[in-house]
């Protein structure tokens, strides 16, 4: 890509923004993107190239990211593992003992143990499906991991750019 008049034009590595370089501008110079203002390095070979000159902000920005990554996913491991309003099934299960005790007067007996944690399975897990296909844990764990697979791109991007920095 070269514009006439003794400049090449190449894309900032940060904004894609065209830049143009002189040719007086030798390999490894400097020079800063007019939109964002970030420094890159000059790499001419085949083709004018631009590279990051300091990947320092890039190396905190990746540090960050694994921070996120790492706190998204134990979010995740949580959202996953929890029991939402699936524990609310021994509740129920507490009510219809007192029901099936206290009016209809039967007897405490293995009989009704067995009735009572029967109801308190099929009820907490029907909560908990309920709640996973239509209700806050599904979406919670939709969005934690559309947040995940954003933050582990973004890692990969931001190791591409550092990786092709210190190449040159």
């Amino acid at each position: 890509m070269t514009s006439g008049a003794g400049a090449a034009r190449a894309r900032c590595v940060h904004c894609k923004v065209e830049i143009s370089v002189p040719d007086q501008y030798a390999q490894g110079d400097h020079i800063k993107c007019g939109g964002c203002g970030t420094k890159h390095k000059v790499v001419r070979g085949d083709r004018l190239r631009l590279v990051l000159a300091d990947v320092a902000p890039m190396r905190d920005a990746l540090a960050q990211n694994e921070q996120l990554t790492t706190r998204l996913e134990a979010e995740l491991a949580h959202a996953r593992g929890s029991f939402g309003i699936g524990a609310n099934g021994f509740g129920i299960a507490l009510i219809y003992a007192l029901y099936q005790v206290g009016m209809r007067g039967e007897p405490i007996g293995k009989a009704l143990v067995i009735e009572i944690v029967v109801v308190a399975l099929l009820s907490g897990i029907t909560l908990e499906l309920l709640n996973w296909a239509f209700l806050a844990k599904r979406h919670r764990i939709t969005v934690l991991t559309r947040e995940l697979e954003e933050a582990r791109a973004d890692a990969t991007r931001l190791r591409m750019l550092i990786r092709e920095a210190t190449r040159f």
